[in-house]
């Protein structure tokens, strides 16, 4: 009997885990064990670190803990879902510490794509392998690196059907109560005037269809925290621009996939959940008031047949009569079709087991991203210094020793950092202090 395909997910935010749990739909025939991390930090909702949970294995080791741990090389592939430069870093940092045998490393992205895709690959380059979206995605990337050491960088389509509903039959559309949700983005629109009068666009729109209710999904509740951070939580942006909202017309904090199984319509500026509406046979339509705009992701969206404006909408019974399905081609030019899917991850990343014999092949120097350098090692560990995190300090000065020797500084914090006595260390680290920036 074949052994099963053990794999490894890193996480290091609420956003990012809820791409772990999206790719997490592999076929029992495949036999794959799971087995996430998810790097502790403050107000990561619980709920999200439950349902990791019930995918496989559930570790909450640091970066520092992690590299280090003695069962890593025993994965035979390591998904990695950071923000910015710590994907980079890892894949770097792996390569240091690795032993002649290391896991498959890949990476990919949460949802759609919508901004700065060139920035996002940069850091992304050099896997083994990149997860991608669908033919979008994938024609963007042969444009950026045609020419590049990168031009032959492997990837795979993994689609945007990130919704498994195990069998379970989907409500009618007549069935389902006359209801549209709205997913709320932490960051889109990102001015606080567009968010509000994004607020008052939906409350208008309530009470023009007293039929029907509207209810805002909150992207996070208010005692919890995102990668991306906004300073008015949606819930204060509700009481300040419209006051005393109309009695069809409420946040709801229920679960997005509950609340899209049961309703007819889901609105949105440029969330990924228009892709989950889909999954759970409710219409999507996006909002296009703030216009055609890169900086709210709505231009990725201005193909899909179903751009509306809703201040200009009727009522919700014109809108639900009115509205059909989204463009096919445009749903296929983003990877929404039946033939991209999670277990093709699975089937590329076993080829390349039995391929790949030789070590990284690193290309050092091409994109500025794609290098770890040792002054961000040394800003890392005086990171950790400070939070007392004695363990990741080590990993990183170990790290950056590694790459500079001779450099008498960082040996010097190194031995600090070591120091079992707390006075003796508190000494040392003071001795030893240099301001890096």
């Amino acid at each position: 009997m074949n052994s099963p395909f053990r794999l490894l997910l890193v996480a290091d935010s609420d956003s990012q885990l809820l791409a772990c749990e999206a790719l997490c739909q592999f076929p029992k025939h495949l036999k794959v064990d799971v087995t996430i991390n998810a790097i502790p930090r403050d107000g990561t909702p619980k709920s999200i670190l439950q349902r990791a949970q019930e995918l496989g294995t559930l570790w909450l080791f640091d970066m520092g803990k992690l590299l280090r741990h003695p069962d890593l090389h025993q994965f035979d592939a390591i998904g990695v879902y950071l923000t910015g430069s710590k994907i980079s870093d890892f894949r770097l940092a792996l390569s240091l510490l690795s032993k002649s045998v290391r896991p498959l490393l890949f990476c990919g992205f949460n949802g759609v794509v919508l901004e700065k895709f060139m920035e996002g690959m940069s850091w992304r380059l050099g896997y083994d392998l990149i997860c991608l979206n669908g033919p979008r995605d994938q024609h963007a990337l042969q444009q950026m690196l045609i020419g590049s050491p990168f031009a032959e960088q492997p990837t795979v389509l993994t689609g945007l059907r990130r919704n498994s509903r195990n069998g379970t039959t989907l409500t009618p559309h007549n069935k389902r109560p006359r209801q549209m949700v709205f997913a709320e983005q932490v960051v889109m629109p990102r001015d606080d005037r567009d968010r509000a009068d994004m607020v008052r666009i939906l409350a208008d729109l309530a009470r023009r269809s007293p039929n029907w209710e509207i209810l805002i999904k909150p992207r996070i509740a208010p005692n919890e925290t995102t990668f991306h951070q906004a300073e008015t939580h949606i819930s204060q942006t509700v009481l300040q621009s419209i006051g005393q909202p109309p009695s069809n017309f409420r946040l709801e904090y229920r679960p997005l996939p509950e609340l899209l199984g049961q309703s007819r319509l889901m609105a949105t500026v440029s969330s990924t959940a228009f892709f989950d509406a889909l999954d759970f046979g409710c219409k999507p339509v996006v909002m296009s008031d703030f216009g055609m705009n890169p900086a709210n992701g709505s231009h990725v969206f201005a193909g899909s047949g179903v751009w509306r404006r809703l201040d200009a909408v009727e009522d919700l019974n014109a809108l639900d009569q009115e509205l059909g399905q989204p463009n096919p081609e445009w749903l296929t030019w983003m990877g929404y079709g039946r033939e991209w899917k999670p277990e093709q991850l699975i089937i590329s990343l076993q080829k390349l087991r039995t391929t790949q014999q030789e070590p990284f092949q690193d290309k050092f120097g091409y994109l500025t991203n794609a290098n770890l350098s040792t002054k961000q090692l040394r800003r890392g560990a005086e990171r950790a210094i400070e939070e007392g995190n004695w363990n990741e300090a080590q990993t990183l000065l170990k790290l950056g020793s590694l790459m500079r020797p001779t450099h008498r500084n960082i040996a010097r914090r190194l031995k600090a950092v070591e120091q079992k006595n707390r006075l003796l260390r508190r000494l040392l680290l003071i001795l030893t202090y240099r301001d890096v920036g």
